[in-house]
């Protein structure tokens, strides 16, 4: 009679592991893939997310001063976009296999921790889509942004995934989360191509209103830099600017330059002493302060020259 369990298949089957043994000692597998491979896949996600932004900074510096601010951002994010998708690409293909249960598994698992590691980067980076979507600012513009305190007024110089970079007048830079942009208040004034500029005047109550009135308007109408008595080059780019799409869908009439003629109001009477305030528009957003400035010493010189005593500043 055979000897069964006597031969080598007899051994081999006794010191074999059973099936489910074999199976619970193997790498846990997720969609088809080892675990091994998931993971490097999401260190590689996030090498090609710095590579992207490492290209996007290095082909801007290459391309600002050469071409307009608003190209070399734009070349500088498709190469981005670019270097994110190869890399997410090329991951999928030799360490995925490209299983779709695994890559869905991968980026909702990032995702995930995103998420929960800094909720404010979601909103930063859905209000920069939005951002780009409606587009409320674009490159180059001066805006304010905020109730009080405000930024002061900026000239937009970058548009990020989640911060808007803006410079003030004074040269400094503002770093703004996009999702402030998205829910502060946000005057555009390169949009409506037009500023105003208020000076105040105080004067006793008995000088001769209608005189500083005079002097007032007389000062505003002679420079150059303020409407509507600009220069016929100034004229005709100050006039284009309602015709543009977004103006003339804003308003049912067609402004004309003859609407900002300068005014000068009585804003207040006390202590002797009335306050004028005096209104002008300027188109040159930027020099703001200069054409301010220049009006004021002028206004001030010919009050003097005729001994009315005067108290201003600029509001």
């Amino acid at each position: 009679m055979p000897r069964s369990g006597t031969g080598r298949e007899g051994v081999n089957s006794l010191t074999r592991p059973p099936l489910s043994c074999m199976q619970a000692s193997d790498p846990t597998l997720i969609g088809g893939v080892s675990l091994d491979a998931f993971l490097v896949f999401l260190f590689a996600l996030l090498a090609f997310l710095f590579l992207g932004n490492l290209a996007y900074m290095l082909l801007r510096r290459l391309l600002d001063g050469r071409v307009s601010h608003g190209t070399a951002k734009w070349a500088a994010a498709i190469l981005q976009y670019a270097v994110i998708i190869a890399g997410v690409y090329g991951s999928a293909r030799y360490l995925l296999a490209f299983d779709l249960k695994a890559v869905a598994a991968s980026l909702g698992i990032l995702g995930i921790v995103v998420a929960v590691s800094s909720s404010q980067i979601i909103q930063n980076v859905l209000a920069g889509i939005l951002i780009t979507i409606n587009r409320p600012v674009h490159l180059e513009e001066w805006i304010i942004v905020g109730e009080r305190p405000t930024t002061g007024l900026c000239k937009v110089r970058d548009i990020s995934f989640t911060t808007t970079i803006l410079q003030g007048l004074d040269g400094g830079l503002i770093l703004m989360p996009n999702s402030s942009i998205i829910s502060s208040k946000v005057v555009n004034y390169s949009r409506g191509g037009l500023l105003e500029i208020q000076v105040l005047l105080s004067v006793p109550a008995a000088t001769d209103l209608a005189r500083v009135r005079e002097i007032a308007l007389a000062v505003a109408l002679d420079d150059p830099q303020i409407l509507p008595h600009i220069s016929t080059a100034g004229r005709t780019g100050a006039q284009g600017l309602f015709d543009l799409p977004y103006i003339r869908r804003l308003r049912a009439d067609r402004p004309d330059l003859a609407h900002f003629e300068p005014a000068v109001l009585i804003a207040s009477v006390s202590d002797g002493w009335i306050k004028l305030t005096v209104r002008a528009w300027i188109s040159k957003i930027p020099r703001k302060d200069e054409i301010a400035s220049r009006y004021l010493k002028e206004v001030l010189r010919r009050l003097q020259a005729e001994d009315i005593p005067v108290k201003a500043e600029v509001s």
